[in-house]
């Protein structure tokens, strides 16, 4: 522990001999600044037609294939703006489902769970 203490102090050039007390204010305060910071994002207001919960499903489930369509077109993954908590449920559902689907696609082609043939 005083090893740490000792870089921490070096790190702010604080004399190595104060002890923890003098160094924790700061320690905490470089993340509570980040939260504060990242606390003023807004997002724009919805608009009437925005994709919701079942665009962002569809965009989910094809997003595997959309990240590697978007190596050689200029076409984006992820609609914006959109009604925020549905679509990115929709999106979150959606790319769970995608990727449970190739999962159990692959098994049977790796082998399954257990290998043959010990």
């Amino acid at each position: 522990m005083y090893c740490l203490i000792r870089i921490f102090a070096s790190c702010w050039r604080i004399d190595a001999r104060w002890h923890r007390a003098a160094i924790l204010p700061k320690a905490i305060s470089v993340p509570a600044l980040a939260a504060l910071l990242t606390a003023c994002a807004t997002q724009p207001a919805a608009l009437p037609n925005v994709p919701g919960f079942a665009a962002g499903f569809f965009h989910g489930f094809v997003a595997i294939g959309a990240l590697i369509a978007s190596l050689y077109f200029h076409i984006r993954i992820y609609a914006f703006p959109n009604s925020g908590f549905w679509y990115d449920a929709g999106f979150v559902l959606g790319f769970g489902l995608s990727t449970v689907l190739v999962f159990l696609w692959l098994l049977p082609r790796i082998g399954g769970f257990f290998t043959r043939g010990n």
